[in-house]
């Protein structure tokens, strides 16, 4: 509100306000409305409290409403957990400590299965958002309210819409694969997503063989599933545009290649890489590593 308005406000007799320049008496007429506005207000005031009171005694009287173990899918042993009587306080040491913490641990259970339904509700809605802004790079067109300036990076758009660097990664990569695999969010690690990302990328209609082979194999460790990826001939290759970590990165990061010259090896320049394009960097580091382990066999 401009200074001007809240002058009106202020001064205006027709808003309610005393001019300055108002004369300090009233006659009868003004002392009269005044009476009849004060008590106004007061009745208003006590059927204010009158319905108060009600509304609380409505409340108290009312169950507070709670999600069971029912309506979260659990096992019917946890909801009797959940609504077992504890013991009475002079009861023996040992059946109170148990019976309580029968009902800690049964609670637990009921919030760690809400928090899964709450995560994966949040997953589910803004995910596709997130990976849109990744795609098309919009973010770099939105100021950051800390710098007045357009965002400097990826991941400083990430911290200024509360989305940690982790729930980024998982949203761009790890969503698409757990749908497509019928999986839950957080099934798998960041090298398996690395693996597969992939795969979902230039070959889907082939992802779920992969997935179902190390299943039966018994293993899905992101080294099972490399050693797999291969073996099926699903690796990437420099026509499919390096691994699809285009998803990953702000964009036109420099590729992590393995420096063996004797004398042309520079730490920092690895690590600079590394730091840049880190799905890249396991990957390689994987791949090393599981033919270092055949070459050991």
């Amino acid at each position: 509100m401009s200074s001007y308005a809240s002058t009106l406000d202020e001064f205006d007799p027709l808003l309610g306000a005393t001019s300055p320049n108002a004369p300090d008496y009233l006659d009868e007429e003004d002392v009269a409305d005044e009476a009849a506005a004060d008590e106004s207000q007061s009745e208003v005031a006590a059927d204010d409290s009158r319905d108060g009171a009600s509304e609380d005694s409505s409340r108290s009287a009312v169950a507070v409403q709670v999600p069971s173990a029912v309506s979260e899918g659990l096992n019917a042993s946890i909801q009797q957990a959940l609504d077992a009587e504890l013991p009475d306080d002079s009861a023996a040491p040992g059946e109170i400590i148990t019976a309580c913490e029968q009902r800690i641990n049964a609670a637990q259970v009921l919030s760690d299965a809400m928090e899964k339904r709450a995560r994966e509700a949040y997953f589910h809605y803004a995910g596709p958002a997130v990976r849109q802004v990744n795609r098309t790079e919009a973010w770099r067109h939105i100021e950051d309210p800390t710098t007045k300036k357009p965002y400097r990076s990826w991941s400083a758009w990430q911290r200024g819409n509360g989305i940690s660097r982790q729930q980024a990664y998982r949203m761009v990569n790890e969503q698409p694969l757990v749908e497509a695999l019928g999986l839950s969010y957080g099934d798998l690690g960041v090298r398996q997503v690395d693996v597969l990302t992939p795969v979902l990328k230039n070959h889907p209609a082939r992802l779920a063989e992969l997935w179902r082979t190390a299943e039966e194999a018994g293993d899905t460790s992101a080294v099972s599933l490399l050693k797999i990826r291969d073996a099926l001939g699903l690796s990437p290759t420099t026509a499919d545009g390096q691994d699809g970590d285009d998803e990953t990165s702000d964009s036109k990061v420099p590729v992590l290649k393995f420096q063996a010259t004797p004398g042309a090896f520079d730490p920092a320049r690895v690590d600079e890489a590394t730091k840049a394009s880190p799905a890249v960097a396991r990957l390689i580091a994987d791949r090393i590593y599981a033919t270092l382990q055949a070459m050991e066999a």
